[in-house]
C-alpha cells in the first residue's frame, strides 16, 4: 500500500499517521492496525491506546517495519501497528466503536478515508447543556437512524471522554426522532478547573466532526483576590441613596444565595454522584465508589468533657464512620468555635457551618437529596427538622436519638420537689416526644426503660437501644494513694444541682457521723453559685471542671451519684466504672443498665444507707477493688465498640454502599 505522505499530515499536528485496517474475523477478534510517524523526530516511536466505547482495551507500540512507510535519508520505516483485540474485550463493537490514541498527549489518530467513509456522515446534533462538570445533548443520522453513533470530548486537544449517545430522550421521541435514543449526558472528572482557560471540542467520534457549537470555550474565572475586595468595598462606599442600598443589598443578597446554592452543590459531591451512576450503567470498574452519607445533628458541637449527651453523640458518630458511612455534623444553635470544628475534622468528620451553612434548614435546602440518613440528637432537634427534613431529603432515613425521656425527668421533678407546674410541662413534652417518635423511621434510646415506655406509646414505631462506647482507662492509683469521693455532674441539668444539695445537706453529716475524714469533692461544669458556695461548708471541696477527667478519677476512692429524679442512662456512672472506681448510687441514676448482683450492691435509697455504703467502701479496699473489676466487666461487655455498632447497624436500616 502506498501512503499519501502530504493527507496523512494533519492540520497543526506534529505528527502523520492513519488507522489503516479496522476488520473482525468471526472467532477470531478485531484487527487494529496503522502507522504513526513523529514529524519533529522520525526515529522516535510512538506508543499508541486503542479505546472501544471509550474504554481502554489495548496499549501497543508503533514500531513494526512496512515498506511503505520508508522514506531513505529521513525515515527506517519502522512506524506500524497491529493489535488483535478478541471479542469479549469489545462486546457490542463495530468500526465507530473505536479510537487509537498517541501518548501521552492522547493525540486521536485519524481513520484513513476508506474507512471514514463506512461511517454515516449526514448528522442532526445539538448541544444542550454545557458546564465545567457536564456535557449533555444529542446526536443522529438522518440516514441510518437505526445506527447509534458515539459522541468524544476532547478537552485541550486531548481525549478525555467517549460514550455512545444512546439515552433515551422522550422530547426527540415525541418530535418524531424514532424512539429518541440518541441522548448523551457525560460527567468531566474532574470538573475543568476555574484559573486555566479551557477548549472543549465535542465531536462525533465516528466523523471526527464538531457538533453544532463545538468547539466550547471555557475562559478563566477572575479570581477571589484583595484587589477584587477591595473594589467591591470602595463601590459599596460610594453608594449614596436608600434606593441604591436597597438594590445593593438585593443583588448581595441574590449572589450570597447563589454562592451558597453553587457550594451546597459542590459539597454534596452530586456530580460525582451522577458521574458513578453513569459508569455503573456503562459497567466500568470505578475505583471511588461514594460512601452513603449521614448527617448528625445536635444543639452544639459535641465535647465529652461537657456532657453525657456528646459522649453518646460521638460514640456514634465513629460506629457509623466505621461501618463505612461518610460522617458529617452540624449544630442546630450554637455555632461551633474553630477549635471544635478542628477537633472534628480531625477525626475525619465534616463539621458544616456558617457562612455556608448558618442553619441546619440552609444545609437541607442547598443539599437537597443527598444524605442517606440524617440523625437527630435529642428529640427537640427531631421536633424542629424532621418535616424540613422530609421536604428536602425525601430518600433519606430519618433517626431520632433519645438523650433522656424529657418528659419522665419532669414528671419525676414534680414529684420531688411538690411543683404542679411541672406535671403540666411533663405532659406537654410527653406529646411532643411521642410525636418525633411517630415521625422517625427509627428512635434510638440508651435506656431499655425508656424503649420500653416509648413502645406502649407508639406501637408502630421502631425502637432501638444502643448503648454508647466507652474505652477502660488506665487502673487508678493504689487504694492508699486515694482520697475523696466525687460527684461528678453536669450542673446545668436540673437532677445534677438537687443531687448535690441532697448529698450535702443529708448525705454527708450522715457520712462524717461514720467517717469523719472523707472530703466531697464535687467536679463539673456549668456550676451556678447554689453549688460554688458549698465550699464554704466543711468537708466539701468544689474543684469546677476538670479539664483531665481520666486522670482526676485515678486518684479518688470512689465516686457517688445521689439522683432522686431523672431520666436516660448515666455517663459518670458508667466512667466511673471505666475507671476502675467503684460507684454509690441510686437507683435512678442507675436505671435501665440491668445491674449484676456485684454492682446492685452498691445501690440504695435513702440518705442513711447511701452514707452507710460510702463508708464502708472507703475503707474497705478488698471491698471496693471488687466491686471496680465488676464495674469494668460490665463496661467491657455491655459498653464495647462492636456492640455499639452492631446495634447502631441495625437501627439505620440502610443497605451501605461499598
Amino acid at each position: 500500500m502506498s501512503v499519501s505522505e502530504k493527507s496523512a499530515v494533519l492540520a497543526g499536528s506534529a505528527f502523520a499517521g492513519f488507522v489503516d485496517v479496522i476488520s473482525h474475523e468471526p472467532g477470531q477478534g478485531w484487527t487494529i492496525a496503522g502507522w504513526a510517524r513523529n514529524l519533529t523526530d522520525p526515529s522516535a516511536r510512538y506508543h499508541v491506546r486503542v479505546l472501544c466505547h471509550g474504554n481502554q482495551i489495548a496499549d501497543a507500540t508503533a514500531d513494526a517495519f512496512r515498506d511503505d512507510l520508508l522514506i531513505p535519508g529521513s525515515a527506517d520505516g519502522h512506524h506500524a501497528f497491529s493489535i488483535l483485540i478478541p471479542d469479549d474485550a469489545a462486546p457490542a463493537a463495530e468500526i465507530g466503536s473505536f479510537n487509537v490514541l498517541l501518548l501521552p498527549d492522547r493525540q486521536p489518530l485519524p481513520l484513513a478515508e476508506h474507512l471514514a467513509s463506512t461511517i454515516p456522515a449526514d448528522l442532526r446534533a445539538s448541544i444542550d447543556i454545557v458546564g465545567r462538570n457536564r456535557i449533555a445533548g444529542w446526536v443522529r443520522s438522518d440516514t441510518h437512524p437505526e445506527t447509534r453513533l458515539s459522541v468524544a470530548i476532547m478537552v485541550d486537544k486531548a481525549l478525555q471522554h467517549r460514550m455512545l449517545a444512546n439515552q433515551f430522550r422522550p422530547d426527540l421521541r415525541d418530535n418524531g426522532l424514532s424512539d429518541g435514543r440518541y441522548g448523551f449526558d457525560i460527567m468531566l472528572s474532574p470538573p475543568l478547573s476555574l484559573d486555566s482557560d479551557h477548549v472543549v471540542s465535542v465531536l462525533c467520534a465516528e466523523t471526527n466532526t464538531h457538533l453544532p457549537g463545538s468547539p466550547l470555550h471555557f475562559p478563566a474565572t477572575r479570581r477571589f483576590n484583595e484587589t477584587f475586595r477591595q473594589h467591591v468595598r470602595q463601590t459599596l462606599n460610594g453608594i449614596a441613596t436608600a434606593r441604591q442600598r436597597e438594590a445593593a443589598l438585593e443583588f448581595l443578597a441574590d449572589q450570597s444565595h447563589q454562592l451558597r446554592n453553587q457550594q451546597g452543590r459542590d459539597d454534596s459531591r452530586k456530580a460525582a454522584t451522577e458521574h458513578h451512576r453513569q459508569a455503573q450503567r456503562r459497567k466500568e470498574a470505578e475505583p471511588g465508589i461514594t460512601a452513603a452519607r449521614i448527617l448528625f445533628v445536635d444543639d452544639r458541637a459535641p465535647d465529652p468533657t461537657r456532657d453525657a449527651g456528646s459522649s453518646a453523640l460521638l460514640s456514634h458518630m465513629q460506629a457509623a464512620q466505621v461501618l463505612g458511612y461518610e460522617v458529617s455534623f452540624i449544630a442546630s444553635v450554637t455555632e461551633p468555635a474553630a477549635a471544635a470544628v478542628r477537633e472534628l475534622e480531625k477525626q475525619g468528620f465534616t463539621c458544616w457551618h456558617a457562612p455556608a451553612y448558618p442553619t441546619v434548614e440552609s444545609l437541607l435546602r442547598t443539599q437537597t437529596n443527598s444524605f442517606d440518613a440524617i440523625y437527630f440528637h435529642r428529640l427537640t432537634n427531631a421536633g424542629r427538622y424532621l418535616d424540613l427534613a422530609r421536604l428536602y431529603m425525601p430518600g433519606a432515613r430519618l433517626i431520632s436519638s433519645v438523650a433522656d425521656l424529657a418528659w419522665v425527668r419532669l414528671e419525676r421533678q414534680a414529684i420531688a420537689e411538690n411543683r404542679p407546674e411541672l406535671r403540666t410541662a411533663s405532659g406537654q413534652e410527653k406529646v411532643r416526644e411521642h410525636m418525633a417518635t411517630w415521625a422517625s423511621h427509627s428512635v434510638i434510646t440508651h435506656s431499655p426503660v425508656e424503649a420500653d415506655l416509648l413502645a406502649a406509646a407508639v406501637p408502630t414505631a421502631s425502637i432501638h437501644v444502643v448503648p454508647w462506647h466507652l474505652e477502660l482507662k488506665a487502673p487508678p492509683l493504689p487504694f492508699e494513694r486515694r482520697h475523696g469521693v466525687a460527684f461528678i455532674a453536669h450542673y446545668g441539668h436540673a437532677p445534677n444541682i438537687d443531687a448535690a444539695k441532697w448529698l450535702v445537706d443529708d448525705i454527708l453529716p450522715l457520712l462524717r457521723a461514720e467517717a469523719p475524714d472523707i472530703e466531697i469533692l464535687l467536679v463539673g461544669s456549668a456550676m451556678p453559685d447554689l453549688i460554688i458556695q458549698m465550699s464554704e461548708i466543711r468537708s466539701v471541696r468544689v474543684l469546677g471542671h476538670v479539664a483531665d477527667l481520666d486522670n482526676f478519677l485515678r486518684s479518688v476512692r470512689l465516686t457517688i451519684a445521689p439522683l432522686r429524679f431523672g431520666a436516660g442512662i448515666k455517663s459518670k456512672v458508667l466512667e466511673s466504672w471505666a475507671a476502675g472506681i467503684p460507684c454509690v448510687a441510686t437507683p435512678i441514676a442507675t436505671e435501665g443498665m440491668n445491674l449484676p448482683p456485684e454492682l446492685q450492691a452498691a445501690v440504695a435509697s435513702s440518705a442513711a444507707d447511701l452514707a452507710r455504703l460510702t463508708a464502708d467502701l472507703y475503707h474497705d479496699p478488698e471491698k471496693a477493688a471488687s466491686l471496680a473489676e465488676a464495674g469494668r466487666d460490665y463496661i467491657r461487655i455491655r459498653h464495647s465498640a462492636e456492640r455499639v455498632r452492631s446495634a447502631l447497624d441495625r437501627s439505620l436500616g440502610l443497605a451501605r454502599k461499598t
